[in-house]
């Protein structure tokens, strides 16, 4: 077996593309070796790889050189088909008319061509895989140079392609003029290496760039970074913020990481937290230093892309420490000046802002959340009224400031700040920082009951306008982030329990748009999330179709906690005996319904069939009759709201399977007496509507 290295070399790859990038290139090399029968599966280990700013290495062990022959089989002409036929076809494929062999098929005697199909050598393959592969490479976005017709993320310099240690020699044709020969020679860091190395396996390439310093590797540079950092944050008494997103951002900006420590002028640490890591983070990409309490200090640690010297070092620091003190000075000029102003003041300023073309100016949605908010808090125990609403008109107005104008991602945290300067109850406060929570599935929800409210508000408002305005999600497509939205209100009734008639909510708020209606689309595509997350976290399908109602929005907390209790009972015995018994009274009406009303019964509709005929206990002839009837009517008529009532109502639906039974066993339903036989079926059909009120039993596969 063999081993195959390919490497290209190109100008700074975007951090954000590597990881899929060198994910894609491992892959498409390993499945079309695979499928041109140059990989040896049986023993195959995964591909090595290596990604950085500037390199995209792959290797792979148990490379075959030789396709092995193929043994192919044509077939021509009838045997008794004309000389011309069988020459023509003789001659389309190289072969004399004495080297046809004949075979009997279903059709008839055929002559067939019997041929060796002579396996290639990797070195005439390799090439042609290269060129589909950078020709077709998903880049999220690419570029041309030059002349050239192929395209690349960055302009591509160099190709290193090497067959057991020697270079496969060969070339890719850019188009326009423009060809790369293969090369074996790898180089290091420009700053310090001006000659390459011969390249004779993936292993050694890898070490023999970390001699010329250079780490390939992704997960040793990451290591190398975060265990420096870690070891200066220590160095200093504190602790590195943790954050990993940054963390994979720079480590694909360096090939050399050398982690330094610069200082911040104290005059700086009146900024809150988040306003000094983000002026750190988002421009300079520095990591931020915490003690024991989580509270920034004035410290912040950069990677450098330089090997480790005192003198160089030292530059760097100072003037990264530039660069910060006027980043961090514009963020002081901020800071004073939104603190002057009231957030009324900037309430004011949003009706300069559209929320959306036709549904007015983002005041118009402050004031509409106002409202809202209040509306909500009374649902949610313990939810003071007046903060939610005071929140909610407070929450958009830091949108106007200069803080956010600077840093966007600090819209709401920036508001909390500014109201707590300016004394805004606590309460409040905590509502306008979390009013955007959730922002995802794993993302925190709202500390406080406002902030519930409000945020929940703020998400209505949205859903109802943008529906309103025609504007919905389609296939893969949200710009607005509506299935955001609807999921955030449903994890804060799920996970905060909140039992709130969403229908009144969404009638109130299309009245403030000034909709005559809410569109009818909106609470089926809430039903519809609200199943999809119930799958997502486990549930089976079957049972999140049966217990949740199609577009019943009025109390989807009950309706969460009926799946819940429902999956639970059905793997208990009195969960399987009630849907036994629904089974058996379903399926003997289903089945003499069209004989009874004279139509088939397509909806399946209990309620429908017991309208028009009704039970007449003077009718039931046998104890059995009696007993079941009985039995359904000391049924409640109300499933209950939490999961422990719901539950409790299904173990007592349960014991409709006894008198169920019995009543199988002993009466013949389809009595001679159509009266008798309706009336019977009309009381299969009284149980079976009982029991559906726990869920659709129809739609349960168990």
């Amino acid at each position: 077996m063999s081993e195959l290295f390919i490497e290209f070399i190109c100008e700074e790859i975007p951090a954000r593309m590597q990881k899929d990038a060198i994910s894609h290139m491992a892959k498409f090399l390993s499945a079309s070796l695979v499928n041109l029968g140059l990989l040896d599966l049986s023993s195959a280990n995964h591909p090595k790889t290596a990604i950085g700013p500037r390199h995209m290495a792959v290797g792979l062990s148990s490379v075959i050189k030789e396709q092995a022959d193929k043994f192919i089989e044509k077939r021509g002409p009838k045997i008794d088909a004309p000389k011309q036929a069988i020459d023509g076809f003789c001659k389309s494929i190289g072969i004399s008319s004495s080297q046809l062999v004949q075979k009997n098929t279903d059709k008839g005697v055929f002559h067939f061509a019997e041929l060796i199909e002579k396996g290639r050598d990797i070195e005439s393959i390799i090439p042609e895989i290269i060129f589909k592969l950078v020709s077709e490479f998903p880049w999220p976005k690419s570029q041309r140079w030059g002349t050239s017709k192929l395209s690349w993320v960055r302009p591509l310099h160099q190709i290193n392609v090497v067959l057991d240690g020697n270079l496969l020699r060969g070339n890719l044709d850019l188009g326009g003029g423009m060809n790369i020969d293969y090369t074996n020679v790898g180089y290091g860091h420009s700053f310090y290496h001006s000659h390459g190395f011969e390249i004779s396996s993936f292993d050694s390439y890898v070490s023999k760039m970390r001699e010329m310093d250079v780490l390939v590797d992704f997960d040793e540079r990451k290591s190398s970074i975060l265990n420096s950092a870690l070891e200066l944050a220590k160095q200093k008494g504190l602790q590195l913020r943790s954050d990993k997103v940054l963390l994979d951002e720079v480590c694909g900006l360096v090939e050399c990481p050398n982690v330094l420590c610069g200082k911040i002028d104290q005059k700086f640490m009146v900024l809150p937290d988040e306003v000094l890591v983000t002026s750190m983070r988002v421009h300079q990409k520095y990591f931020a230093l915490e003690n024991k309490n989580g509270r920034i200090q004035p410290y912040f640690l950069l990677v450098a892309n330089r090997k480790p010297n005192e003198q160089t070092d030292a530059v760097i620091i100072r003037g990264n420490e530039r660069v910060l003190r006027a980043r961090l000075s514009d963020a002081l000029f901020f800071w004073e000046s939104d603190c002057a102003k009231s957030l009324e003041t900037y309430r004011e300023k949003l009706n300069s802002i559209m929320f959306y073309k036709g549904l007015g100016q983002l005041s118009n949605k402050v004031d509409r959340m106002e409202k809202l908010a209040a509306l909500i808090a009374t649902f949610i125990p313990g939810c003071s009224k007046t903060d939610a609403s005071k929140a909610a008109g407070l929450s958009k107005s830091d949108l106007v400031t200069g803080m956010v104008g600077e840093f966007p991602e600090l819209q709401g945290v920036m508001g909390s700040y500014y109201a707590s300067v300016q004394a805004v109850a606590a309460s409040q406060v905590l509502a306008i920082r979390d009013h955007y929570l959730p922002k995802g599935a794993a993302d925190r929800l709202p500390e406080t009951l406002e902030g519930v409210a409000v945020s929940m508000a703020d998400k209505i408002d949205t859903l109802v306008g943008f529906f309103g305005a025609n504007v919905r999600p389609t296939g893969s497509k949200d710009p607005f982030a509506l299935r955001r939205a609807a999921l955030g209100i449903l994890r804060m009734i799920d996970e905060r329990a909140i039992q709130i008639p969403l229908d009144k909510i969404f009638i109130k708020a299309a009245a403030l748009y000034g909709f005559k209606k809410v569109d009818d689309k909106l609470a089926i595509f809430i039903t519809e999330r609200l199943k999809v997350r119930m799958r997502d976290n486990g549930s089976p399908h079957d049972v999140v179709s049966a217990a949740i109602i199609d577009a019943d929005i009025h109390n989807l907390h009950g309706q969460i906690q009926r799946v819940k209790a429902l999956e639970n009972m059905l793997g208990t015995p009195a969960g399987v005996k009630l849907l036994e018994g629904w089974r058996r009274a379903a399926n003997m009406i289903f089945a003499e319904t069209e004989k009874v009303k004279g139509k088939v019964n397509t909806s399946h509709s209990f309620f429908e069939f017991i309208d028009e005929i009704g039970v007449d206990e003077n009718l039931c002839e046998f104890q059995a009759e009696k007993k079941l009837l009985k039995a359904v009517k000391a049924l409640p008529d109300d499933v209950g709201e939490t999961q422990k009532q719901i539950c409790a109502t299904i173990e007592q639906f349960s014991s409709l399977y006894y008198p169920i039974t019995e009543f199988f066993e002993t009466v013949k339903v389809n009595d001679d007496n159509e009266k008798i036989r309706n009336n019977r079926l009309n009381l299969l059909a009284t149980v079976c509507s009982k029991i559906q009120l726990l869920a659709d039993f129809e739609k349960i596969e168990k």
